[in-house]
């Protein structure tokens, strides 16, 4: 009787089992992407703020160009002719605010304190706004230098946005500083020095 040759292959469950080390494999592979988009997406969101905080902080050096005097000819001092530095008057610091938007006779150009996720301007009440803008003004030497701290904030959670926060207008100033859960911040300070009038 003739014996037949043994054909090699593979079992079913050898098959099995590289399917299965191959689909964990997949699975941490998805896993980490997930964390990685999403770490992208947040670094990016930062960035923006920076760069948000960055032009609010040039924005308020420029109007600190109006600030001339006291001078030697007129003691007085016109902070009050700048429009953004006007919020400090005669106090040594103010709370946060949001920083009221220039006609464009005065800026050149369209400003606000709210802004899409791209950056771009938008009025502080709209509901594309994604990043806001918050100023704290502080004298540090009277009529010669202040302090100006730019906080921009931004709602950290994904899909639908609570009421509180729909528009910068609408959310609580004070509350933004504590509600680490659903916000994220970004600070940045500047000196702001009294340019010198004739």
């Amino acid at each position: 009787m003739r014996r037949r040759a043994s054909q090699g292959g593979y079992t079913l469950i050898e098959v099995l089992s590289a399917m299965a080390v191959l689909g964990s494999g997949l699975l941490g592979i998805v896993a980490m992407q997930t964390s990685a988009v999403a770490a992208n997406q947040r670094a990016s969101e930062v960035t923006m703020a920076t760069n948000l905080a960055r032009r609010w902080q040039d924005r308020l050096r420029r109007d600190s160009y109006s600030w001339t005097q006291p001078s030697q000819s007129n003691p007085a001092t016109n902070i009050g002719a700048t429009w953004y530095l006007s919020a400090l008057g005669s106090s040594v610091t103010t709370d946060w605010i949001i920083p009221a938007s220039p006609p464009a006779s005065v800026s050149g150009l369209a400003e606000s304190a709210a802004f899409d996720y791209f950056g771009n301007d938008v009025p502080t009440a709209d509901a594309r706004a994604f990043y806001c803008t918050h100023v704290r003004l502080t004298t540090l030497i009277p009529n010669e230098l202040v302090r100006a701290e730019v906080r921009i904030w931004w709602f950290r959670q994904g899909g639908v946005r609570p009421s509180a926060y729909s528009d910068c207008a609408r959310a609580s100033i004070n509350s933004i500083s504590s509600d680490s859960t659903n916000v994220r911040t970004v600070y940045t300070a500047v000196s702001i020095q009294r340019h010198e009038g004739t």
